[in-house]
């Protein structure tokens, strides 16, 4: 990963540092490198018990996407306490290849903070 890391801007570093500190304190988090098979780049992919939870973007700005399935779609929007940026992402997410994937661009700590409670949720649906 600190390989990886060394090739990353600073600004999205200090994000994904950020973004990454949460997930990995998050229970049976595995962390790898991967090839994302649309883009062609290496990618921070983040899972529970083998399913994806997110995958991490380093473009011209830190973006996460994520699949969104019923049950966690049903969750996210009857969740009154999540950020309305995060609501929207679930809401507009895009068929591709039979599922359904959110795309969510991060331009700050406040955006990391902001999806973070998303993605607890979409932990605790992979974990239960």
């Amino acid at each position: 990963m600190q390989e990886f890391l060394e090739k990353v801007n600073p600004k999205q570093k200090k994000y994904f540092s950020q973004l990454r500190s949460k997930l990995r304190g998050l229970p049976d988090v595995e962390e790898t490198i991967e090839i994302d098979e649309i883009s062609g780049e290496w990618c921070p992919v983040y899972r529970v018990k083998g399913s994806d939870l997110v995958w991490v973007h380093f473009d011209e700005h830190l973006w996460l996407n994520f699949p969104v399935e019923a049950k966690f779609e049903k969750k996210a929007l009857q969740d009154e306490n999540l950020d309305s940026r995060a609501i929207e992402c679930v809401k507009d997410a895009e068929e591709s290849g039979g599922e359904k994937w959110a795309t969510i661009e991060l331009k700050s700590g406040d955006e990391v903070d902001q999806i973070l409670p998303l993605l607890e949720l979409r932990h605790s649906v992979l974990s239960s």
